[in-house]
C-alpha cells in the first residue's frame, strides 16, 4: 500500500512539473519591444539586413502643439501585427537613418545594434508560428539598454514639471543680469550673487517647454493641481490644490533674455532658430548626470517620452509616427566653445574657463587660473555638425564641459563668521 502511494505520488509530482515547464518556456521574454508573441527557446542568430538610408525633403521645424497626431494601433500576438506603440517605446539601441527615424528591416521591425558585433541584426519573424519583431532570449543579452539616469524626471507627473517650471521662472523673474555658464546653462545675478539654474527637474522642465511651444510663456496661469493619483500628483510639499496662479515670464525677464540673444522666448508665436536649439541642448544637459554621456538614441527616446517627436513635421517608417525636424540645425564646436561661451571671470576673453589647476609639479598647491575650454576638456570627443547628430553633439559636448567644470571649479569663497 505505502508502495501504491509513493508511485502516485511520483507521477502526480511528475505531471506538476511538466505543466510548470511548459509554461516556464512559453514567456515573452519582451513584450515591449516589437511585438507580443511568443517566442520558442533554441532560436538561431538571425541574419543582418542593412538597410539604405531613406532621403527626405526638409520641412520647417515645429514651435506651436499641432492638432494631436493620431498613432498606428496594432494588435499584439495573435494578430499578425506589429505593435508600434510598444516597438518604438522600448529602450535599446537601434540603427537609425541621418534624421534619427528608426530603420526597419523587410519586415517592418526595428534592428538592435548587437553589443557583440557593432552591426544590426534581425528580431525573429516566423508567420507560421505567428512570431512577429520577437526579442528572444537569446538575443535580449546582445542589445545595448539606454541609460537615462536623472532625465528619467520627465515620466514624472505634469505637476511635478510645472513645479519645477515655475521655479525657474521665479528665479529668472527676480534676476537683475542674465548670462550663460561655460556649459550654456542659465545663469541669474541675483541679490548682487551669480546663480545657475542648476537643478535637473528645473533645467529638463524649461527644455520640454521650449522644444514643445517654441518660448517661455505660460499662457495657462490656472493654480497646478497637486496631491491625488494620477494625475494629481505633484510635488512632495503640496498636499492639496494650490490656490497661487502661475507666474509668467515677466516684460524685464525678456528684456535680460534679449541681451543674450534669447528675447523671442518670451514670444507666444517664436520660430525655434538654431541660437535656440543650442541652448536646448544645453538645458538637456543640465538635466542629465554630470558623470553620463548624451547619444543619439537617447535623445530620440526621451523626446518621444516628453511628447516632442509627436509635435514634430518630420514623418516616420510607420503611419501616424512623427518625429521633431533637426534638420536645419547645425553646430560648429570650435566657434562655440571659442567665441561663445566660458567663464565671466575670463572675460572679456572667451574660450576659457576658470578652474583651480596644479601649481607646481607636487600636487599639493592649487591655484585658479583660465584655461582653454578645448584644450582641457578631454572628454570633447566625436565631430558631428548637422541635424539632429549635431544636436546630440552639442549636448554632449555641453556635458563634457560640465563635468570638467565641477570638477576643477574654484570654490566659492564663504563669508567670514561674525
Amino acid at each position: 500500500m505505502n508502495f501504491k502511494r509513493f508511485l502516485t505520488a511520483l507521477v502526480l509530482s511528475t505531471l506538476v512539473l511538466g505543466v510548470l515547464a511548459f509554461n516556464t518556456v512559453d514567456v515573452d521574454y519582451s513584450a515591449d519591444y516589437a511585438g507580443r508573441g511568443k517566442t520558442p527557446t533554441g532560436t538561431k542568430t538571425p541574419a543582418r539586413t542593412p538597410t539604405p538610408t531613406k532621403t527626405l525633403t526638409p520641412t520647417s521645424i515645429p514651435t506651436s502643439i499641432p492638432t494631436s497626431v493620431p498613432t498606428t494601433s496594432a494588435e499584439g500576438g495573435g494578430s499578425g501585427q506589429i505593435d508600434y506603440g510598444s516597438l518604438y517605446g522600448d529602450l535599446y539601441v537601434i540603427l537609425r537613418d541621418v534624421d534619427g527615424v528608426p530603420i526597419l528591416d523587410a519586415n517592418g521591425c526595428i534592428q538592435p545594434i548587437s553589443t557583440i558585433t557593432g552591426e544590426p541584426f534581425q528580431l525573429l519573424t516566423d508567420p507560421t508560428l505567428d512570431i512577429l519583431c520577437e526579442l528572444t532570449e537569446e538575443m535580449s543579452t546582445w542589445v545595448e539598454t539606454v541609460d537615462f539616469g536623472r532625465l528619467n524626471l520627465g515620466r514624472a507627473p505634469d505637476a511635478v514639471l510645472f513645479h519645477a517650471f515655475d521655479e525657474a521662472i521665479n528665479s529668472i523673474n527676480s534676476a537683475s543680469d542674465l548670462d550663460l555658464d561655460p556649459a550654456g546653462r542659465l545663469m541669474m545675478l541675483i541679490d548682487d550673487n551669480w546663480k545657475t539654474i542648476d537643478a535637473p527637474a528645473e533645467n529638463l522642465a524649461l527644455y520640454i517647454k521650449l522644444m514643445q511651444e517654441g518660448h517661455w510663456i505660460t499662457t495657462d496661469t490656472s493654480p497646478i493641481v497637486r496631491g491625488g493619483p494620477p494625475e494629481g500628483s505633484g510635488p512632495p510639499e503640496g498636499d492639496g490644490p494650490s490656490s497661487e496662479p502661475r507666474p509668467v515670464l515677466s516684460a524685464s525677464a525678456i528684456d535680460l533674455l534679449g541681451q543674450i540673444g534669447y528675447s523671442n522666448l518670451g514670444d507666444v508665436n517664436n520660430t525655434l532658430n538654431n541660437h535656440d536649439l543650442l541652448l536646448a541642448s544645453s538645458l538637456l544637459t543640465g538635466a542629465a548626470d554630470k558623470t553620463g554621456t548624451m547619444t543619439l538614441d537617447k535623445v530620440i527616446y526621451i523626446n518621444s517620452i516628453f511628447g516632442i517627436n509627436q509635435l514634430g513635421t518630420l514623418p516616420g517608417e510607420v503611419d501616424g509616427v512623427t518625429y521633431f525636424d533637426f534638420r536645419e540645425f547645425s553646430y560648429d564646436k570650435g566657434e562655440v566653445y571659442g567665441t561663445q561661451r566660458g567663464s565671466m571671470e575670463c572675460r572679456p576673453n572667451f574660450g576659457y574657463i576658470w578652474v583651480l589647476r596644479p601649481a607646481d609639479n607636487t600636487g599639493l598647491l592649487w591655484t585658479s587660473d583660465c584655461l582653454n575650454i578645448l584644450d582641457e576638456v578631454h572628454h570633447l570627443r566625436g565631430d558631428e555638425t548637422m541635424n539632429v547628430r549635431g544636436f546630440t553633439q552639442a549636448a554632449d559636448d555641453a556635458l563634457q564641459v560640465l563635468e570638467y567644470f565641477h570638477e576643477y571649479s574654484v570654490p566659492v569663497a564663504l563669508p567670514e563668521l561674525p
